[in-house]
């Protein structure tokens, strides 16, 4: 009995043993810190891994670098050097580690070769409680740049600040809008410049105070001309101002006389074939005879809302505008002295509605907007208007916005003093070609008016 208890007892205890083993599961592998290289390098740097770490220590681990995603051939060591078929394009380091049975496969961060490493985005946030002022934390890049320039964006444009500040006093055109910060740093050799913007941050919105400053009504009798202390004509072709056919190939000869109230608070400005072949315009007999009103050297405007309600001229070929000029024209010339379109009304497109302004960089292209009206802007009057602040227009028709252009570089000239236009041309670039059967149209006028923003805005009186 004795010599067959041991095999028995034996052969139990090994078949407890494979039961046990069983019982319990492998050792689970996991990632200490995956596979790091260089956060930024350009041609000619030596780009250096550090290997990724486990659970386990890796019994063998295969390395390859990746430049656009493919496999460079025969890299398999721990640093790369950047060659100069290279500089541009992105870099990773791929590590395949075996750590017992389980094999892992990392890929490092990524390099943009010659690109700038952002350690930190810029910032705003407002320096006390009262939300009045905003200050602006600057970003930071790797390896160190030239020089950074740091800028402030109000929805989407980069406004001109001079000289640049890291605080802002916040303006009435900056209410309601989207702040951001903007970095722009120059780069090192062998790096390309980089441009970084912050989160935005949506401005506290209140409401624009208008007081009224100005007007002209036009209250005067049936068939009279303006009230001469508003405003002056300039008549002809613009030969006499060293202008012909006003900068455009107009086709009409402004009077003085064709613009005349209505007794019922109307000012028409009547362009009109009858009479006109009798004077001579630069091309030959005039086409017709119009008026161009303007408050040169009788009163000026700064900053504000300009604001006229008008019924445009239909047909073809009519160029109805209220406008400004800088009242420094006569020294400084056009487009320095800038050029504020608050209304164009173009008679082969009666239902757009163009407001732009015109500066010493977009000349006549301008900047600002265009639109499609619901309706012929014939039919009914509508009124336009222009809020003028410091460093911001903005277009409204019938009290809606549709049109914005902040101070972003040069083409800004609009720090001094306009005066107020009141015209309608016949033909030229923009009108285009006159409907031979057109005869005569009128713009009418109800009233021009001028008024401060939150307290911007004055009256200059000559």
């Amino acid at each position: 009995m004795k010599k067959l208890l041991a095999p028995i007892l034996i052969g139990a205890l090994l078949l407890t043993g494979l039961g046990a083993s069983a019982a319990f599961p492998a050792t689970k592998v996991t990632v200490v810190s995956a596979p790091k290289i260089n956060s930024y390098a350009t041609v000619g740097t030596k780009v250096t891994a550090t290997l990724a770490k486990f659970s386990i220590k890796a019994s063998k681990v295969a390395l390859e670098w990746l430049y656009n995603g493919k496999v460079v051939p025969k890299s398999t060591a721990t640093s790369f050097v950047i060659k100069a078929a290279q500089s541009t394009g992105t870099l990773q380091l791929r590590e395949t580690a075996t750590v017992g049975t389980t094999k892992k496969v990392l890929v490092s961060n990524k390099i943009n070769i010659g690109q700038l490493f952002v350690v930190t985005k810029p910032t705003l946030a407002y320096t006390d409680g009262t939300n009045s002022t905003l200050a602006l934390t600057p970003g930071t890049v790797l390896p160190a740049p030239v020089s950074v320039t740091n800028s402030w964006v109000r929805d989407g444009a980069t406004l001109l600040v001079t000289p640049a500040s890291l605080t802002r006093q916040l303006q009435v055109a900056d209410r309601g809008s989207v702040m951001a910060a903007r970095s722009v740093f120059k780069a090192p050799t062998g790096y390309a410049d980089l441009t970084v913007n912050g989160s935005n941050l949506t401005i506290t919105s209140t409401s624009r105070v208008y007081e009224q400053l100005w007007s002209d009504e036009f209250n005067g009798a049936a068939g009279a001309t303006v009230d001469p202390a508003n405003w002056v004509g300039q008549d002809g072709d613009g030969i006499a101002f060293e202008n012909r056919g006003w900068g455009n190939n107009e086709r009409q000869w402004y009077r003085f006389e064709n613009a005349t109230t209505d007794g019922s608070g109307v000012l028409n400005i009547l362009a009109t074939r009858t009479g006109a072949s009798s004077t001579a315009c630069y091309y030959g007999p005039c086409e017709f005879y119009s008026s161009k009103l303007v408050t040169k050297d009788k009163v000026g405007f700064t900053y504000g809302r300009l604001e006229a309600r008008i019924k445009g001229a239909p047909g073809n070929g009519t160029w109805g505008a209220f406008w400004t000029l800088g009242s420094n024209i006569d020294l400084k010339g056009w487009p320095l002295c800038g050029e504020l379109d608050v209304i164009e009304l173009i008679g082969r497109d009666p239902k757009a509605i163009l407001g732009y302004s015109h500066g010493p960089v977009t000349w006549g292209g301008g900047r600002g907007n265009t639109i499609q009206a619901t309706e012929d802007w014939a039919n009914n009057y509508h009124t336009f208007a222009i809020d003028w602040l410091p460093d911001q227009l903005t277009w409204y028709m019938d009290g809606v916005k549709f049109g914005t252009v902040s101070k972003t570089d040069r083409d800004w000239v609009f720090d001094k003093e306009q005066y107020m236009i009141l015209n309608l041309a016949m033909g030229g670039n923009l009108g285009g070609e006159i409907d031979a059967n057109l005869n005569q149209s009128t713009m009418k006028v109800d009233y021009v008016r001028f008024s401060s923003i939150n307290g911007i805005g004055t009256v200059t009186r000559y």
